[in-house]
């Protein structure tokens, strides 16, 4: 099993995504009441032909879990079934470049997509067994261990998700043989992923699922999910344990493997960097350091230790380089591997969230409820709410808040804190972030600092002045922008005083301004501006120029109808005077040949 080192960029997949694509669209669609229902010779049914089934739905019965497979006929074990992959003009294809840590490209392989291929099994997994509320935490999908039965020597399989910011790279979700061995998702989630197999045979696949109840209790199931690659048996099989590479098998060297293809992230998703290296020991330590976009000089993360680094996706470290070091147990360093450069992009919201309180003013003791809402309505509903009291230095979040709607206990410490909610999509990247709202309690009589702006909404560029108020002779004032997406506020680099103009930047669209300030070096206020409106200049310009172009053809159309309706109105009036001036004349003929 094979890693591609990041500096060597993993081949898109458009052109293999698109041609599959085409085929399966092209594919008739296969009713379910039309599926085979066939069985291997060992009594399983037989799904296949477009099926779709859950091959891992976790359901928890009496404070245990328990491990089955949602299929059309209902939740049934998972040794009763066998998911079925034959050869067809869509399932079996060459592995395109990008692949390679399942095989080399050009390589054969049976494949099921994350879109439904009508002539193969459409295999997932599925959360959605799960009530909300009874666990603590995310669902774990861990991969155990592998059996075969078939002609080949060296069988392998691999589970994968489209990747990157646009979506047409390859990253590996579980992969035997590799670092990646496991993956987790909410309460409620409902995953398709690409399964891939490198030879026809019989693939008994071990996971086991992980969570943990309410009340902290830890629970687990394992399961073997069967799948029949090419052919149906026409006898018993009898599966045999496979060995997994090491990780390490194909690393020459020490090397870091980001949990992203290529190391792109998403604001909302987690950056970890492992550190492999085939001549590790188990005293070993680590030293990782990071290189700033435009600084000469790597900083050490002293608070990364261990062979795995970790950190949250923020937009100021979109281009950093990390490099990491392999300390042996005499405290020298042994090996020190090449650096990587993390990419880090916000998604474009997709809905635009706002939150509401169900009071103005609270008293400590008292429960609050905050209701969220999206406009348009999305698909999406994987929300965690975040909090800052007034002294904090950063938001953080409310642990297990993961519903449209959060209840809080309110304390007085709370007075002047703020709260937020941000919707995620399935791989845990932000969608939108609602406009933060202030906390009011009763019984603290410190009142937040006020900023305000010189106006509600910028373009990319414009220089914003922004203006803490109510502030004693002589106070410093040290100002930090948040970006929307994130926890941290980093400082602006405009000044101390009470005033500041900054020039707006690209990602300051629901961005929040915070002033902290000091005298003789104690704080003695701080507020915040929640929320500011941006737009990219050229794109205010163009839709400006665009609101004018729709104005002018407005007026330019409405002159064309009101010509036209004229000239109609004109051609009606001619038509009934003429009739008019005819009608005496018929008359008096017809009267005449009556006579």
């Amino acid at each position: 099993m094979q890693y591609i080192h990041p500096g060597a960029r993993a081949a898109r997949l458009g052109l293999t995504g698109a041609f599959l694509g085409a085929l399966i669209a092209l594919a008739p669609a296969v009713p379910a009441s039309a599926q085979s229902t066939a069985r291997t010779p060992d009594g399983r049914t037989v799904l296949g032909a477009g099926v779709h089934v859950d091959a891992i739905y976790p359901e928890i019965e009496n404070g245990e879990l328990d491990v089955r497979a949602l299929t059309p006929d209902g939740v049934v074990d998972t040794d009763e079934v066998a998911l079925h992959l034959p050869a067809t003009d869509t399932s079996h294809v060459k592995l395109p470049a990008g692949y390679e840590f399942l095989a080399p490209e050009g390589t054969e392989a049976w494949v099921t997509t994350e879109a439904q291929d009508p002539s193969v099994v459409w295999p997932g997994w599925s959360f959605e067994g799960i009530e909300r509320g009874v666990l603590q935490g995310t669902v774990e999908i861990a991969y155990d261990s592998m059996s075969y039965a078939g002609d080949s020597d060296d069988p392998r399989f691999a589970i994968t998700q489209p990747g990157g910011f646009d979506g047409t790279k390859v990253t590996p979700v579980i992969v035997p043989g590799t670092v990646f061995t496991s993956t987790s998702g909410e309460v409620g989630a409902h995953t398709h992923a690409t399964w891939s197999f490198t030879a026809e045979g019989t693939y008994d696949i071990d996971f086991t699922v992980n969570a943990t109840l309410a009340d902290g209790k830890e629970i687990s199931d394992d399961a073997t999910v069967r799948f029949v690659v090419g052919d149906l048996p026409t006898g018993k099989t009898d599966p045999e344990p496979v060995t997994d590479p090491e990780a390490t098998d194909s690393i020459q060297a020490l090397t870091v493997v980001p949990s992203k293809v290529d190391a792109e992230y998403f604001v909302g998703q987690t950056i970890n960097l492992t550190a492999l290296s085939p001549e590790a020991g188990e005293k070993d330590t680590y030293r990782w350091y990071t290189t700033a976009p435009g600084a000469s000089e790597a900083v050490q993360a002293t608070d990364q230790t261990t062979n795995v680094f970790s950190t949250k996706p923020i937009r100021s470290i979109d281009g950093s380089s990390v490099y990491v070091e392999r300390v042996d147990g005499d405290g020298e360093v042994a090996e020190t591997s090449e650096p990587i450069t993390l990419g880090v992009r916000a998604n474009v919201p997709t809905t635009t969230l706002t939150v509401a309180a169900d009071k103005d003013t609270y008293a400590a003791g008292e429960t609050a409820k905050f209701t969220s809402t999206q406009s348009p309505q999305t698909e999406d509903e994987h929300y965690h709410w975040y909090l800052k009291t007034a002294d904090a230095t950063e938001y953080e979040w409310i642990p297990e808040s993961r519903l449209a709607d959060q209840e809080l206990e309110i304390t007085p410490e709370m007075n002047g804190a703020t709260i937020t909610t941000r919707l995620f999509n399935a791989d845990h990247a932000v969608l939108a972030e609602a406009a933060p709202i202030r906390l009011s309690v009763t019984g603290d009589d410190v009142t937040p600092l006020e900023v305000t702006s010189d106006r509600s909404g910028y373009a990319t560029g414009d220089t914003a002045t922004f203006q803490a108020s109510g502030l004693d002779d002589g106070a410093t004032v040290a100002w930090s922008v948040r970006k929307a997406g994130e926890n941290v506020f980093e400082p602006l680099d405009a000044g101390t005083g009470t005033s500041i103009t900054p020039a707006v930047g690209a990602d300051w669209d629901g961005a929040e301004i915070q002033a902290v300030a000091s005298q003789n070096g104690e704080v003695t206020a701080q507020g915040s501006l929640l929320s500011i409106h941006t737009t990219d200049s050229a794109s205010a310009q163009e839709a400006g120029g665009d609101e004018a172009q729709e104005s002018s053809g407005s007026v330019v159309l409405w002159i064309v109808v009101a010509v036209v309706a004229i000239l109609v109105i004109a051609a009606i009036v001619l038509l009934v005077l003429r009739r008019r001036g005819r009608t005496p004349v018929r008359d008096e003929e017809e009267t005449k040949a009556d006579a």
